[in-house]
């Protein structure tokens, strides 16, 4: 495909504007004029070989660290072509400088890992690198539209080296966040507005596929049991945005991985009970799934019940379907999660009084070893250890203890195309002044990459030592064990992370 055929598809951005309106409608009525973050959706088509293109859609989010710069985490998803499942993680760096008041240039790289469908003839190890440059404008309160030009490669023995141009449409926001853990009471007492709701939970979902769904290879579809985390952020009591990542647990079609994003409405019908409601786009596949080049659109209806002020239980009906492949499905999901946020407008001046420390977030940069504990461990490259990249998110819900998730991917070790995502609860105790001791247990999704995780579902313990460097940034040295529940998959585990905390009224 030419690069000027290209360019005619980068139309398919344009629905994204249409569909993100009631969110930041919701977003402008409440921020701050003084922007600090912003969501970002990137569309290209990547050169395959064999004559073969590939649409991915990337998404991130990130924060900026000072006028010029700013930095965030993101997934690139395969959306069109014949590649349904093919998913990165990673990280971001973008730099910005102003032209005028509404051009500008922008240039950053993205380093991730990750594969999927062609496995390790088209990612090789998994290491991705991607490169841009871009000239962006702004268009009013919606944020800015860019178009430029990329080079992403998978340089540990991928296939995959490829220039194209891409277009892309960044939401800016305010989120109210300082780096650093210290609180200041004086600080919480003298805040007006009410804190944001957001929520982190861990959703179980089975899926009943149509008869008429076959695999790839031709066969029948067996239904599907996954297992995941969702986030969401409340613009206002109704609305909400949403992301969720889930992956094959049980049941087959191991390797199976989804990372949906969309909008909902929660609407009340008592003090503590909900009825909500949602639409997600997203990119999925692997395992055999038919979900041709990975586009996907999911609808919900559920109920929502909070056990205590924070703590809620949900349980939600469901269509799932693929736009260009043969899967289609309906779903029940079971949620259980934490919402921080709710209530706190009323006793933030009772936690000010007390002293209490306000939840903050840790975001970490990690890459973790898996050295062998099994023989049987992998179905290949058995005696090469495989070292992972990813991104850790906690949410901290007192000076201690901490909600966590977690998303790795392979990018060395001949394991490309293996994924995991990991939900669980930790703490952190300090020792010193900058020591502290951190333990945690996570359980999740994995496969991918030959990796013999049996159904899909996983286990992982870790200790671990940090030193905050300052307030807000942290280095912190790990290990660990995982395991699989019921496949040979068995690793003893090493980890290295860069964390930021953001300290936040959330």
């Amino acid at each position: 495909m030419t690069f000027f055929r290209k360019v005619s598809k980068l139309m398919l951005l344009g629905a994204l504007p249409c569909f993100s309106a009631p969110v930041y409608a919701a977003t402008d009525s409440n921020q701050s004029p003084d922007n600090n973050a912003a969501v970002k959706a990137v569309y290209e088509e990547w050169d395959l070989p064999g004559d073969e293109s590939m649409g991915m859609v990337g998404l991130g989010v990130s924060h900026e660290l000072s006028d010029y710069f700013s930095m965030g985490i993101g997934t690139w998803m395969a959306v069109r072509g014949e590649r349904g499942g093919f998913i990165t993680l990673g990280i971001d760096g973008t730099l910005h400088v102003p032209l005028t008041d509404r051009l500008g240039l922008e240039s950053g790289v993205f380093v991730g890992a990750g594969g999927g469908r062609g496995g390790y003839n088209l990612s090789g190890g998994g290491l991705m690198l991607r490169t841009h440059a871009a000239l962006t404008c702004r268009i009013g309160s919606w944020g800015s539209l860019g178009a430029g030009v990329s080079y992403v490669d998978f340089p540990n023995s991928g296939s995959i080296s490829s220039v194209q141009p891409f277009v892309s449409l960044s939401l800016p926001f305010y989120f109210p966040v300082e780096g650093g853990m210290e609180r200041n009471a004086d600080r919480i007492s003298s805040r007006q507005d009410p804190p944001r709701k957001h929520s982190l939970a861990i959703i179980g979902r089975d899926l009943q596929v149509s008869s008429s769904t076959n695999t790839l290879s031709g066969g029948d579809q067996d239904n599907l049991a996954l297992l995941g985390i969702e986030w969401r952020t409340y613009f206002d009591e109704t609305w909400y945005a949403k992301l969720e990542m889930e992956g094959a647990a049980s049941r087959g079609s191991t390797g199976y991985m989804q990372i949906l994003t969309g909008v909902g409405a929660r609407l009340p019908l008592s003090d503590d009970f909900y009825a909500t409601a949602d639409i997600s786009v997203g990119g999925g596949g692997g395992g055999g799934v038919d979900t041709g080049g990975g586009l996907l659109f999911d609808a919900s209806a559920g109920l929502q019940l909070f056990l205590t002020d924070n703590f809620f239980a949900g349980v939600s009906g469901g269509y799932l379907t693929s736009f260009s492949g043969g899967f289609e499905s309906t779903s029940i999901a079971l949620n259980l999660g934490y919402e921080a946020g709710r209530g706190q407008d009323r006793n933030l001046s009772r936690t000010a009084a007390k002293g209490d420390d306000a939840e903050y977030l840790r975001v970490r940069l990690v890459n973790q070893t898996y050295f062998k504990a099994d023989d049987h461990w992998r179905t290949h490259h058995v005696d090469e250890d495989i070292q992972n990249l990813g991104v850790q998110i906690d949410y901290f819900l007192d000076r201690n203890w901490y909600l966590s998730g977690q998303g790795l991917a392979a990018y060395d070790g001949n394991a490309g195309a293996y994924m995991t995502g990991l939900l669980g609860a930790g703490i952190r105790k300090n020792i010193t002044d900058r020591f502290y001791l951190n333990v945690e247990a996570l359980a999740g999704a994995a496969g991918g990459g030959g990796v013999a995780v049996g159904s899909g579902l996983v286990w992982q313990g870790n200790l671990g030592l940090g030193y905050d460097i300052t307030p807000a940034i942290s280095v912190m040295a790990t290990a660990g064990r995982m395991e699989a529940f019921d496949g040979d998959f068995r690793s003893n585990v090493l980890g290295l992370s860069l964390g930021y905390n953001f300290n936040s009224p959330l």
